[in-house]
């Protein structure tokens, strides 16, 4: 083995080790900033227990002391928090306050709402950025060029829970078109498998319609830069002398080439993308991971607080890596240094 080659490899091991030393500390700042949160907003996480409305009977100070007893919140922080991370260690994410029932059991049905949402929004603005910001690369300094750029701008401009709120005044209450929140309609719980399945596409038509519009504009403003850039290279001039196809040249060659700035402008967004669903669900109440935190923020039920948004958190990171080993797969620079 020459000394390049070893040198190489220990470039390599030492990148992978940087690599990893750089994912334990993102977790434990993650861990530590979800344990803090909670802890940090104000007011007592057992007033929603002494509730008249959700509890017609008062806690007795001997219950009260039993329940925080049971939750450790009479220990020091310091306890706290070991018994978080112990608990964390054994896969325990805590007893939820306000539902009774295994935080663990809580988010699993929320999170696959929010999964949903979040990756057919995520492949529906993705695929139409990239097919807008193509159709505004080819057409530059046309009047769709120059329509596209505006409308990316405008769209993207607009806040998500604010275009969630247009949608509903406009396609829920005015036309009518579409169901105003939730994610399934009562009545047709029973009902068959296909027409459960369309009610439920249904009411996902508006909450990915706000995260779709609100993210469309900078994936094409991307594509089409790229894509421009791409045009001008020389093998384009030599496929298109070879007497190549124009839409075989647009779609097969100069596009493969232009996507790698698009796959880091979605990584880069993922965590707005997944933070924009949450603010979305609220105001559609869709049950997903942002409906939870909101829930529990109002009862402070800190165990399904830490909960959310760790489940966030490291869903989050987990789609970032993955969008990291994509980029390598599509980059043979990369490909080429391994």
């Amino acid at each position: 083995m020459s000394s390049t080659e070893v040198r190489a490899g220990r470039l390599g091991r030492g990148h992978g080790l940087a690599r990893a030393a750089q994912v334990a500390l993102t977790m434990w700042l993650v861990l530590t900033l979800n344990f803090l949160l909670p802890r940090l907003m104000p007011g007592d996480p057992l007033a929603e227990l002494d509730n008249p409305q959700g509890l017609p009977t008062p806690l007795s100070p001997e219950a009260r002391e039993r329940i925080r007893s049971y939750y450790g919140l009479e220990r020091p922080l310091g306890e706290q928090y070991r018994a978080y991370l112990t608990g964390l260690a054994r896969g325990d994410l805590g007893w939820s306050l306000s539902y009774n029932a295994p935080v663990a059991r809580v988010l699993a049905g929320r999170l696959r709402w929010t999964l949903a949402l979040v990756g057919v929004a995520t492949a529906l603005y993705l695929a139409l950025g990239v097919v807008l910001g193509a159709a505004s690369a080819w057409r530059r300094g046309a009047l769709l060029d120059r329509a596209l750029l505006v409308g990316s701008a405008v769209s993207g401009s607009v806040p998500a829970f604010f275009l969630a709120l247009l949608l509903i005044l406009l396609l829920g209450v005015r036309l009518r078109w579409l169901p105003l929140g939730g994610a399934q309609s009562v009545a047709l719980l029973g009902a068959p498998w296909p027409r459960r399945a369309a009610d439920i596409a249904r009411h996902m038509v508006l909450p990915v319609l706000a995260l779709v519009l609100t993210n469309v504009g900078d994936v094409a403003y991307v594509a089409r830069n790229a894509l421009a850039q791409v045009l001008g290279e020389g093998f384009i001039t030599v496929a298109r002398a070879k007497g190549l196809p124009e839409r075989a040249l647009l779609w097969r060659h100069a596009l493969p080439n232009a996507l790698l700035p698009v796959v880091s402008l979605a990584a880069l967004r993922l965590g707005a993308v997944v933070m924009g669903a949450m603010l979305v669900e609220v105001a559609f109440a869709y049950p997903g991971m942002g409906q939870a935190i909101y829930q529990a923020s109002m009862a402070r039920d800190y165990p399904l607080l830490q909960g959310a948004f760790l489940v966030t958190m490291l869903t989050t990171m987990g789609a970032n890596l993955l969008a990291d080993a994509l980029y390598g797969a599509l980059d043979p620079r990369l490909r080429g240094g391994r």
